[in-house]
């Protein structure tokens, strides 16, 4: 059974009401189980229709209904929600919680623990955030905005070194790491952070917004120019614009404002994947 369809049902045996709302997963139920019955707009349930809840649950997840209640899997990891039935999924916590993804440079090794850890190219290391703050031996640190870029930095076609000679590297975050965890990690390590971003309105403002923001880093000035000129993504810029404008328009921090103001000249915007090889 989906979790959507567990809870529900949990909630209609501990509940002293015969009707519920009809919802789609309710109604798609008592269709399928012949448990239950439509009266109007609602669902009514019956003590015998609870009692066959009850056995159901018991029977195809493990689930005693008589002690477990629609929130019970709420805040365990995946191995302690088994002790309230089969089905390791019905936890509200990801898999990845509390997990942030980092790498070194091409060549570098990780500086963990005391340890140093080299990775092949193209691999990385998925690790707790706050065990990170505690063990993390770099002096600086390089965010990657996109995952094409975090995962192929060995294919980037310009030095970034610009973020220190040997920083650890981390992935802004996505629906799979979260960007939350990503901002605690940086606020709890108080390490200058070294932004690659896209090169849009979007893109600065992330910059501008992570904790210990130290600077950009961008290809030669006349790389970007040029890069620019060819990539003419002019809709993408104008899109942003909204959002980001009055927010570039303030910013004091020099490498902010010199390619806010290289992009207002252009009018466009360009995503970091132009600089890898064989973009």
């Amino acid at each position: 059974m989906e979790k959507s369809l567990i809870t529900s049902l949990l909630r209609v045996y501990h509940s002293d009401k015969i009707r519920h709302g009809a919802s789609g997963v309710l109604s798609r139920f008592v269709e399928g189980y012949n448990i239950g019955q439509r009266v109007g707009a609602s669902l009514a349930f019956s003590d015998a229709d609870k009692e066959d809840i009850r056995k159901l649950l018991l029977a195809t997840e493990g689930i005693d209904a008589t002690t477990t209640v629609p929130d019970q899997w709420n805040g365990l990891s995946r191995a302690e929600s088994l002790a309230h039935g089969g089905n390791e999924k019905l936890t509200d916590v990801s898999v990845r919680s509390d997990r942030v993804a980092v790498k070194a440079l091409p060549g570098k090794s990780l500086l963990l623990n005391g340890q140093h850890t080299t990775l092949p190219n193209g691999v990385n290391l998925d690790i707790n955030w706050s065990w990170l703050v505690s063990n993390c031996g770099h002096s600086t640190v390089l965010l990657i905005e996109n995952w094409e870029v975090f995962d192929r930095i060995h294919q980037v076609t310009f030095d970034l070194s610009q973020a220190g000679e040997n920083p650890i590297i981390v992935f802004r975050g996505s629906p799979v790491y979260r960007q939350d965890h990503v901002m605690s990690l940086l606020n709890a390590l108080s390490l200058p952070v070294f932004a690659f971003v896209d090169y849009d309105p979007a893109g600065l403002v992330i910059a501008q917004s992570l904790p210990h923001f130290a600077g950009l880093i961008s290809p030669p000035s006349g790389d970007l120019e040029a890069a620019l000129v060819t990539t003419k993504n002019y809709q993408r810029y104008r899109n942003q614009l909204p959002e980001a404008q009055v927010v570039l328009n303030a910013s004091d921090t020099p490498d902010i404002a010199n390619l806010w103001n290289l992009l207002q000249s252009h009018g466009a915007a360009l995503p970091q994947e132009y600089f890898l090889m064989a973009h």
